[in-house]
């Protein structure tokens, strides 16, 4: 397989992104990427440092994308709290916010958790529109059905 079937491979098949998506995470447009997918790249000085991208994008093993060399991904060493968080929308707030909490004494954030939980389960006792139900089940026991006349009376048409 060449690279370039390689590219379209862990487009479609790894990442499940069009090609139009998959350019708007690399800042190319849909017609790079299906030349590139098609071997016909105009610019072919481009191709290293897209590749380079793609890599350094989607945690892309180099070797993989240029020679087919497993793994396909790289496996990250380490876990890092701020790429987490990035990968996820959080603002530098909210990282911060974070940050902080872990640097508290392991007492304290237990502390901190149950004064959560106490005043979430207050707020949602005192107002169970808060709480979201996992079933329509639990739905209707927060929500009963309410009869109406015409309920009422298709109820005694039956019979």
């Amino acid at each position: 397989m060449e690279t370039y079937e390689r590219i379209r491979e862990l487009r479609k098949n790894y990442l499940h992104l069009n090609q139009t998506e998959f350019g708007e995470r690399l800042g190319v447009s849909r017609s790079v990427i299906k030349n590139i997918e098609l071997n016909t790249l105009v610019r072919p000085n481009q191709k290293l440092s897209l590749m380079k991208l793609i890599c350094s994008e989607f945690n892309v093993n180099e070797e993989w994308l240029l020679n087919g060399t497993e793994p396909m991904f790289v496996e990250p060493d380490t876990f890092s709290l701020d790429e987490f968080a990035k990968a996820h929308g959080a603002t530098e707030l909210e990282l911060e916010i974070m940050k902080a909490y872990f640097e508290l004494d392991a007492d304290i954030r237990k502390a901190v958790v149950e004064h959560f939980k106490t005043k979430l389960r207050i707020a949602t006792d005192a107002n169970p529109a808060l709480l979201v139900p996992d079933s329509p089940e639990e739905l209707e026991k927060l929500y009963p059905p309410v009869e109406t006349g015409k309920d009422k009376s298709d109820k005694s048409d039956v019979g």
